[in-house]
């Protein structure tokens, strides 16, 4: 059940998205992981949702900064890849960061709020 209900709150995310209800930040770490997609159909949507959507990209330019943040929260368990994405979205001043990882999910910040698809959707509703 609860697949079912995270991936109906990642379609309403992407509406939320697309209207401009929400900002979309991305980064060279996605695009990375993007390229390594096994289904080149999955690729080629992601990469256009992030290009027609996006309204941050944060590039390879901070990376020193990035890499001494995402060491800082990899000495916390954090899985290095995992690490990268949060150090980017740190840097890019992001309220929140979306991900379905139960691992990644036990990261706590100050910085950033980390929580699921619907943990998301529930607090944005709360705060109509």
């Amino acid at each position: 059940m609860r697949i079912h209900l995270e991936t109906q709150a990642k379609l309403h995310i992407q509406d939320m998205i697309r209207q401009k209800q929400i900002e979309l930040v991305t980064s060279y770490v996605l695009d990375f992981e993007n390229s390594n997609n096994r289904s080149i159909q999955k690729m080629a949507a992601i990469k256009k949702f992030m290009a027609d959507y996006a309204t941050l990209y944060v590039s390879n330019k901070s990376e020193e900064k990035i890499v001494r943040l995402a060491e800082s929260i990899m000495r916390t368990g954090v899985k290095e890849r995992d690490s990268y994405h949060v150090a980017c979205a740190i840097l890019a001043d992001c309220s929140y960061f979306i991900t379905t990882d139960d691992r990644l999910l036990k990261y706590q910040s100050e910085k950033i709020q980390l929580v699921t698809p619907g943990e998301f959707v529930r607090r944005m509703e709360a705060d109509e």
